[in-house]
């Protein structure tokens, strides 16, 4: 045989002997070992994700981003290492890092809708509320049936309550309560929406379904009484209170008291809200707010020995406020001290802030008393000054102006 019919041969046979070798059991298309190489990795990549979120979980966060970086250089086009490493640098305040991270996520899978929430996270901490509320419901929109999808819908009603858009939450909010009925934290919201825009009742009522779906929730049952005070329902708000205590029993917060004082002072029960200040006083003796309501209902019941002391505490607490010398006025005058009340008094208006006038009205008080006509004048007109919109201050100068002392305040 020629060497030209040879080669001829060899040409005609090639393609067939590439074909038998491709298809040897012990040979391997380059296709085929790239698939192969793929899946290896892609296996190493779950397993260094494993270890990333088992890492995550136990908080040690430098190992969770070793292996989730391992995992993302194995599989650069799966979110899931992206989506780890961004949860990591939130956690751990580095936001940038995490802003980034969220970016490559939705250019890889724009329908993630933790992706879109996360990233409402970020804005929120960076002040962007508009942003955020974006994010917030691109995450609900991306997924409005998923489990976590209240979560989101959440998020963005809060935020719209953090811009003071409070129509715009309800808007939102009340056509997608049917879909959440049980859910504590909806009501909540639009209990504290309500309360937000003095709708009180329809406050009790979501806060009362929020306490009855989320049950002895500390956070729920104070809202419910707050809102219980501000409505005016203050039997059912002392009810609430007392659940609060039970249920906290002998670690029941210093907030407790003062609301449970102002409702019996709004049922006209000074004397059950002076024993309940003890109380408060007891368990937070640098209360300096519940001190000067204990002095208050203190001077309104005539109670002069608890009004010294609580004037005395708060001298000691605040000598940079008035009240603590305004209550020795009261004491000393009370006492017929006139030149200690009027001491008292003038250190008083010294400490007062702008627009506080009880230190002059008490002041005028004191000497038309006395009998001091052109002193209690001039107390007077510069109280009007301070405050020419106050009735109590019109009241005093019309008192002044009378000479009778039948409209003056207690």
């Amino acid at each position: 045989m020629s060497v030209t019919k040879s080669l001829i041969l060899i040409l005609l046979l090639l393609p067939m002997l590439l074909f038998s070798c491709s298809t040897t059991p012990g040979g391997k298309s380059l296709e085929n070992r790239v698939q192969s190489q793929r899946r290896v990795e892609g296996h190493k990549a779950r397993l260094n994700l494993e270890q990333a979120y088992r890492a995550y979980s136990h908080g040690m966060f430098e190992k969770a981003m070793k292996f989730a970086e391992q995992a993302r250089q194995r599989t650069p086009d799966d979110p899931q290492p992206y989506m780890l490493l961004a949860r990591i640098c939130l956690e751990d305040g580095r936001l940038e890092a995490s802003d980034r991270l969220l970016g490559e996520v939705l250019k890889l899978n724009p329908n993630i809708p933790d992706a879109h929430y996360l990233r409402g996270v970020v804005y929120q901490r960076w002040s962007r509320d508009q942003q955020a509320l974006d994010a917030y419901l691109s995450a609900w929109n991306t997924d409005p049936n998923s489990v976590y999808s209240v979560h989101y819908l959440l998020a963005a009603g809060e935020t719209l309550v953090d811009m003071h858009q409070y129509d715009r939450a309800r808007e939102l909010l009340l056509p997608k309560l049917s879909f959440f009925e049980n859910n504590a934290a909806m009501h909540h919201l639009l209990g504290t929406i309500h309360v937000l825009t003095n709708e009180h009742d329809v406050a009790i009522h979501h806060l009362q379904q929020a306490h009855m779906i989320g049950g002895s929730d500390e956070i729920i049952m104070a809202d419910l009484a707050r809102s219980q005070l501000v409505g005016g329902h203050f039997h059912d708000c002392l009810r609430t209170l007392e659940k609060i205590e039970n249920t906290l029993k002998d670690e029941s917060p210093s907030w407790l008291y003062e609301l449970r004082a102002r409702c019996f002072l709004e049922m006209g029960s000074p004397r059950d809200a002076r024993s309940t200040y003890v109380q408060l006083l007891r368990i937070d003796p640098e209360n300096i707010t519940a001190w000067i309501d204990y002095g208050a209902t203190a001077h309104e019941i005539g109670d002069l020995g608890r009004l010294d002391t609580c004037a005395d505490r708060l001298i000691a607490l605040a000598p940079g406020r008035m009240e603590g010398y305004l209550y020795k006025g009261f004491v000393a005058m009370e006492a017929g001290q006139t030149p200690a009340a009027r001491s008292w008094f003038k250190r008083a208006d010294q400490n007062a802030a702008g627009g506080q006038t009880m230190p002059l009205l008490a002041l005028a008080q004191l000497e038309m008393v006395a009998g001091n006509r052109d002193a209690a004048r001039s107390a007077c007109i510069r109280a009007l000054r301070e405050r020419s919109d106050d009735s109590q201050t019109r009241a005093y100068i019309q008192s002044i102006a009378t000479g009778s002392l039948d409209n003056l305040p207690d």
